[in-house]
């Protein structure tokens, strides 16, 4: 499994929307989850057409829809979907991909993140803590209830018309910074546990994982 180390998510879905703008079905590309629209200028620089939704109306350009439900009438079926850091908040993820196939053109690719429930910092959440480093009962008041376990999501995806071009994880752990106090030991000796199982299970390095799909 590659990892993008010195990538953030967004950093990486633009790189695949680079390494496919010339074969898109068409310039439309769908934002799900778009916030505040961080990446309308990132979909612009490739002179293509920022489509965005969310669950809630955050800017006046975006458009409400719920996951739940099929993509709003009168909305484009894209060439490109950036669906980044939503499918965890999803109560019920299979039919939120399956809305999303339905959306998209065949032949059109999509970027998918959410947070790596195999990363080193969640194996050792779960040791110490027994819960996943991003889905702990304080993690429900953001929503995230759905565990992406990474060949779970993977057959949501095949069983809903797409293929799985690449599984990928991104970032990399940092060696904290050097201060006097008692509590850098503790981070060192915590950065070192954490190296140590990324030796042993090469999925948990970093803290996103991502997969890049087409719709057959």
């Amino acid at each position: 499994m590659k990892n993008y180390k010195n990538l953030n998510r967004g950093q990486w879905a633009e790189l695949k929307l680079s390494e496919v703008v010339g074969k898109l079905p068409n310039n439309i590309v769908s934002d799900i989850g778009s916030g505040f629209g961080w990446f309308k200028p990132i979909i612009e620089k490739f002179n293509l057409i920022w489509q965005p939704f969310d669950c809630v109306k955050k800017i006046e350009e975006s458009s409400i829809w719920d996951l739940n439900n099929p993509a709003p009438e009168n909305t484009k079926k894209p060439g490109f979907v950036v669906f980044l850091e939503v499918l965890e908040h999803l109560s019920n993820p299979e039919l939120g991909i399956r809305n999303i196939s339905n959306h998209i053109v065949s032949g059109g690719y999509m970027a998918l993140t959410t947070p790596n429930p195999l990363s080193a910092e969640s194996k050792f959440t779960l040791l110490f803590k027994n819960n996943l480093y991003a889905f702990q009962s304080k993690h429900l008041i953001e929503h995230h209830v759905y565990v992406p376990l990474p060949h779970i999501v993977q057959f949501h995806l095949v069983n809903n018309g797409f293929e799985v071009l690449e599984v990928a994880t991104i970032g990399k752990l940092s060696l904290p910074k050097f201060r006097i106090r008692f509590n850098y030991l503790k981070e060192l000796m915590h950065y070192f546990l954490l190296q140590l199982l990324v030796v042993i299970k090469p999925e948990s390095k970093g803290s996103t994982q991502a997969f890049f799909v087409i719709k057959k």
